[in-house]
């Protein structure tokens, strides 16, 4: 083996292995516990409410408690920011370097915060913070065990995302998709290995866990052998229109609240909007099981057919409400579950409808509860594959493509013609709004000269996970040997960048890490670099 192959080796195929393994069991480990702790909270969450309500002499002291718990959460968050809103959405902001993390919130903070938001039956899941969590625990390897190394953080907090999404969910698949769908809108084999070692890392480790431990981990425990028949399909189309106009309305209402911070004419500091939501949550779990908890019981009491049409319409007036109020005020906790239960009980209140007119045959009622779930995460987060591989992993559509396919495309489609935003990225959007209020935006143009030893050298384009708003305007290519460039960058290649940035000194260090530290600027003349120019973004 000689000097190019060994570095090769130890620059590039080591990293997007061995990174990603240490990533993956660190997942695995962590959420692990984070799932068994958080299933622990949830049920003891759940069976204080069914106490109160059969007994309502204890509702001041349930109003009381879940008070404290807002106090406490509300005094966590004030200090650990990044804990705050959906953990997918703060998850992919951080990944994709929309907004920074620091990792050791992205852990300890968001594991506490998260299980008092459990404890209090507010309606969101712990999907999200297990996907911001594995993130977290990506950045923190970087720093911890590849220092000399740090152009491979972003790909390894995508290893650590996916992976925290494959085990709380139980679908690797899924996870996979997610790394290019969601998390980088792009596909690259880099991503794709980093994203799939991580995974099955991660996703062994917990398994093994949960065999010692003797924890079930499966997702949902409903199947479905029925396959629906052609004659139904017209039923998916349905479900889907209906899918994505309620997920837009959804993303209208979360503008409109996040606009008037709050409900008009209601404007209150942060700590007291969040023990106030708080206080509301306990006011309705008192009323109905329906209105709180992340939605997973709901989605199974749907599936057994125990709800009444009515309530199940109603639970999802208040948890859609309740939901986005939570988020926009930054209480913790995920989003994921939440968006499925609602796609539950709109596929539910269809079939419901369609059964009693006799339209349908009640025989086929849970694979339309499927297809409402993978349509409405389609259209909510528009991540059309995600929610497909999703159906099949872990909704027990593998008989049901088709149908999952008619869906959920009917729902992704009538959603973008609705609207430009994904209610995910509507969150991505305010929370990266928020790390930046009040800092100036500039706009820079910059010649680099790949250096010797870079990151990015023998890389395709594609492959590199670039700063934000960063776009390759032109590349004077090296002299190569056989005269082809195809895309992939050399040593000596000068790169003409273009990106928007509220810190310039940060950004260009990024560029340093991928293109090696630049020469000074004789030097440079020297290469034909022109420098680089920044101006205020108009």
């Amino acid at each position: 083996m000689n000097n190019e192959s060994r570095s090769h080796m130890r620059d590039k195929l080591l990293p997007l292995v061995v990174f990603p393994l240490i990533v993956g069991v660190l997942t695995g480990v962590a959420i692990f516990i984070f799932k068994l702790a958080s299933s622990f909270v949830i049920d003891r969450s759940h069976q204080i409410y069914a106490i109160v309500r059969e007994n309502p002499k204890y509702l001041p002291v349930l109003l009381l408690g879940v008070t404290a718990i807002g106090g406490l959460s509300a005094l966590l968050l004030r200090y650990a920011k990044e804990c705050r809103g959906g953990g997918i959405p703060t998850a992919v902001a951080s990944i994709r370097g929309l907004i920074p993390m620091k990792w050791t919130q992205g852990v300890f903070a968001l594991f506490a915060s998260a299980l008092l938001t459990y404890t209090a039956g507010v309606p969101l899941g712990n999907e999200g913070p297990s996907v911001q969590i594995g993130a977290a625990l990506g950045k923190g390897a970087s720093g911890l065990f590849g220092k000399k190394n740090r152009a491979w953080e972003r790909y390894n907090m995508t290893g650590g995302a996916c992976s925290g999404f494959a085990i709380a969910t139980g679908a690797p698949l899924s996870g996979v998709v997610f790394a290019m769908e969601e998390a980088h809108r792009r596909f690259s084999p880099t991503i794709f290995i980093v994203a799939t070692v991580s995974i099955v890392s991660g996703s062994v480790v917990s398994e093994v866990l949960s065999h010692v431990v003797g924890v079930d981990t499966t997702f949902f425990g409903f199947t479905i052998d029925a396959i629906l028949p052609l004659k139904y399909l017209w039923v998916a189309a349905i479900i889907g229109i209906a899918c994505g106009i309620s997920a837009n309305l959804l993303t209208k209402l979360y503008h409109y609240i996040r606009k008037n911070k709050g409900i008009k004419p209601i404007k209150l500091p942060f700590a007291v909007n969040i023990v106030v939501i708080f206080f509301i949550v306990a006011l309705l779990g008192f009323f109905s099981a329906d209105f709180v908890g992340s939605g997973h019981a709901l989605i199974e009491t749907i599936i057994e057919r125990h709800g009444v049409w009515y309530m199940i319409l109603v639970a999802f007036i208040v948890r859609a409400l309740m939901m986005v109020l939570a988020n926009s005020a930054g209480v913790s906790g995920g989003l994921f579950v939440p968006t499925l239960a609602f796609g539950a009980m709109i596929s539910s209140l269809i079939a419901d409808g369609l059964i009693a007119l006799g339209a349908v045959d009640e025989s086929y009622y849970a694979i339309f509860i499927m297809i409402g779930m993978a349509s409405f995460l389609s259209s909510s987060s528009r991540i059309p594959l995600t929610a497909l591989a999703f159906s099949v992993e872990a909704l027990c559509g593998v008989g049901n493509v088709l149908s999952a396919v008619i869906g959920v495309l009917t729902s992704y489609f009538v959603a973008e013609i609705m609207g430009r935003l994904s209610f995910t990225d509507t969150v991505m959007e305010a929370k990266a709004a928020d790390a930046h209020a009040g800092k100036t935006a500039f706009v820079v143009y910059s010649h680099m000269v790949v250096q010797p030893g870079a990151f990015a050298i023998g890389m395709d384009i594609r492959d590199i996970l670039w700063p934000p708003t960063c776009t390759i305007l032109s590349i004077k290519q090296a002299e190569s040997e056989n005269g082809e460039h195809s895309g992939v960058i050399y040593e000596g290649d000068i790169i003409h960048l273009h990106y928007q940035t509220y810190d310039p000194a940060q950004t260009s260090e990024l560029l340093a890490r991928i293109l090696g530290t630049q020469p000074e600027d004789e030097n440079a003349k020297i290469h034909g670099v022109s420098g680089r120019y920044i101006v205020p973004d108009a």
